[in-house]
């Protein structure tokens, strides 16, 4: 079985990977037969490790959960080596999920999965609105609809900064009013986090860790942090492939100067050390300072 899940709304297909590996490990607690890879590795050869992975018969029969982040990142070559591996063959007890942000449409690997795919857009509209009550409901709060359209307003369609903001907005109270967003909520990013992302663009790894202790010192929430740190570098991204940014002007010029300090090859490295830390935490394998720390000491 194959599923690939891909779109510009990587938070709802991150949670939609997060909960495919939460019913695998309902039924294999043990996760003997759970493997993630990513393109993005460079210690790996990518096909050999989907090749390997497939065929390796599982020591108890259980079913084989394989999760293949990133394969459109692969070279061409690697990539029609895994489209003729797909093709031939049967999987049989094994479940492979590919997860991508934005796949080469073109691309015949593209059009063998795409019968086989779920894309998340981003949400707009009533979509983003029933989108930000359901979250609210799910947390056990309540919010008012002038705080909706609020949130939507500072924050657009970018729901890993949407859920982070909701959750500081139920810690201080559990009825969201609009008046609440606009003493909390930030429609820019924080100063301080374009420094930071700025020590890591010029690898500045004690500027770096003092900036990140002040965070944990004040009692900064890490998983916002985290958040704000995939926003901006996918913000670089975007800004490095000349695409266009919705936000606020100061932050179109900030993220510009920056976007100098990166080549693609950094670029891509932060980005998938981030995914992976945020991954860890969320299937319970690392806790997020500890990842963080690790991460800003290897720069």
């Amino acid at each position: 079985m194959i599923q690939f899940l891909y779109g510009q709304d990587t938070y709802r297909s991150r949670q939609e990977l997060v909960r495919i590996i939460e019913d695998y490990k309902k039924t294999n607690p043990d996760w003997l037969d759970f493997n993630r890879i990513d393109t993005n590795d460079k210690e790996i050869e990518v096909f050999e490790e989907i090749r390997k992975n497939s065929e390796t018969i599982s020591m108890f029969n259980e079913k084989k959960l394989i999760v293949i982040e990133n394969i459109f990142l692969a070279n061409q070559q690697v990539q029609e080596q895994v489209l003729n591996f797909f093709k031939k063959k049967q999987f049989k007890n094994v479940e492979i999920v590919l997860r991508d942000e934005e796949p080469d449409k073109r691309s015949k690997l593209f059009k063998f999965l795409q019968k086989k795919s779920k894309e998340f857009k981003p949400l707009t509209g009533a979509q983003l609105k029933n989108w930000i009550e359901d979250y609210v409901e799910k947390q056990k709060g309540k919010i008012e609809s002038p705080a909706i359209e609020k949130l939507v307003e500072y924050i657009g369609s970018d729901l890993w900064r949407m859920s982070n903001e909701i959750n500081k907005l139920l810690n201080y109270s559990k009825i969201i009013k609009s008046e609440n967003v606009e003493l909390l909520v930030k429609p820019e990013i924080d100063l301080n986090i374009f420094n930071l992302v700025d020590a890591l663009g010029y690898k500045n790894k004690n500027k770096a860790l003092e900036l990140f202790k002040r965070y944990s010192e004040k009692g900064e929430d890490e998983n916002y942090l985290l958040a704000m740190f995939i926003y901006q570098i996918r913000n670089l991204i975007k800004v490095k492939s000349g695409g266009k940014l919705d936000m606020h002007p100061f932050v179109i010029r900030k993220t510009g100067q920056q976007a100098r300090n990166f080549d693609w090859d950094d670029l891509k490295k932060i980005y998938s050390q981030l995914l992976t830390i945020d991954f860890d935490i969320k299937t319970g394998k690392t806790d997020i300072r500890t990842a963080l720390e690790i991460f800003l000491v290897g720069l």
